[in-house]
């Protein structure tokens, strides 16, 4: 039997997708010069933090669009659409992600891929995608990984986030398998968790981007850290993500970056 916070997960997913599933992007609204939320982002947030409100009163809400409300200690954290440049252009990379954060630490997370008909989800300790449990890959080479890349920086201050960005990207595609850069964190994070993607490189730290992800990667065995090799916290700067196997070297390549 699912727990009462993980029935409600799934609900929450299910009325998201419904959503997610009319097709319609509605009115852009701009957070900075390039990037924006739809009509269909608030519409899915809306809609979850008013179901989870009644069926999880006790639990705080977080969302992308409309900011933290409720308890701090134990929330849901939602990105109600993770890609939404993607979603609004046909672009099969972007979904929904949930996660319970309980004191800081993401306990549970679930992760809908609707144009790649996937749904990932933390149970008991393990990762599952489509309700068959998965691992992380075994590769251990770097010059056998596949790295995913984090988007660039728009707004405000955009020109030093993205220098910094340049540089770390120069330092891996030179040393690695090869690089991929989806443009949806969820969509790194879960293929992460199921042995596609090697390493997640991601120079931006935003909970609802990431919360759901972290709890998936690291069910899977996955190694979670800032770019420096710190410990993770929400409130840290950036994330790596990576397989064991790799870890340790693409820390050393990340850090050549920034000599």
């Amino acid at each position: 039997m699912l727990s009462a916070t993980e029935r409600a997960a799934d609900a929450a997913i299910d009325l998201a997708l419904s959503l997610l599933g009319a097709g319609e992007t509605g009115e852009r609204v701009y957070k900075t010069d390039r990037d924006f939320a739809t009509a269909t982002d608030f519409a899915i947030e809306d809609a979850v933090r008013e179901l989870l409100a009644r069926e999880t009163p006790d639990i705080g809400f977080l969302g992308e669009e409309r900011g933290h409300t409720g308890d701090r200690g134990q929330y849901w954290c939602l990105d109600p659409i993770d890609g939404t440049t993607n979603f609004s252009r046909g672009l099969p990379n972007y979904g929904v992600s949930l996660a319970l954060i309980e004191a800081g630490d993401p306990v549970f997370g679930t992760i809908a891929l609707p144009a790649h008909s996937e749904r990932y989800v933390t149970r008991d300790g393990v990762a599952l995608l489509n309700e068959r449990p998965i691992r992380v890959a075994e590769t251990a080479n770097l010059d056998d990984a596949i790295v995913s890349f984090g988007d660039f920086a728009t707004g405000a201050g955009s020109d030093e986030k993205n220098a910094r960005r340049l540089a770390m990207l120069g330092s891996v595609a030179a040393s690695v398998g090869r690089v991929r850069m989806l443009g949806s964190a969820a969509t790194d994070l879960a293929w992460l968790a199921a042995g596609r993607l090697d390493a997640v490189v991601i120079d931006a730290n935003r909970t609802w981007d990431v919360a759901a992800g972290i709890a998936l990667a690291r069910a899977t065995g996955a190694v979670i850290t800032h770019i420096d090799g710190s410990a993770y916290t929400l409130g840290g700067r950036d994330l790596l993500a990576t397989i064991p196997g790799v870890h340790g070297a693409t820390l050393t390549v990340l850090g050549s970056s920034r000599e």
